[in-house]
């Protein structure tokens, strides 16, 4: 008797997919580039500071305001998956994103209860 030869059955390395519309990915890109526009959109605003702590403080407003967009923009396309994150990675972020709001929120108490 002749020996048959087996076809190899393919590999599945995709578990699951899901259509996502281009309006969503869109979405998500759209908020990378505004967090990328809004700190020079600032400092274009405010213009040239006149002290060194206004400086510090647009500096500060921008960086923020980038960090917070563009992580709300990774969550989007991480929940979309589009990006492929751990889950550890994502919980790091949400809380390195908090410490960032802390850190900042205790700048502008310092600033503004100065005496």
């Amino acid at each position: 008797m002749a020996a048959q030869k087996e076809t190899p059955v393919p590999k599945r390395f995709i578990q699951g997919s899901r259509e996502v519309s281009t309006f969503a990915d869109a979405t998500a890109i759209g908020l990378l580039i505004f967090a990328a526009v809004i700190p020079i959109a600032i400092a274009a605003w405010w213009g040239r500071p006149a002290a060194f702590a206004d400086l510090i403080t647009m500096t500060l407003l921008g960086l923020f305001v980038f960090a917070v967009i563009a992580t709300f923009a990774i969550i989007v396309l991480w929940g979309l998956k589009r990006l492929d994150l751990s889950e550890k990675f994502m919980m790091w972020l949400g809380g390195a994103t908090v410490g960032e709001i802390i850190g900042l929120l205790a700048y502008i108490i310092h600033h503004l209860f100065k005496s």
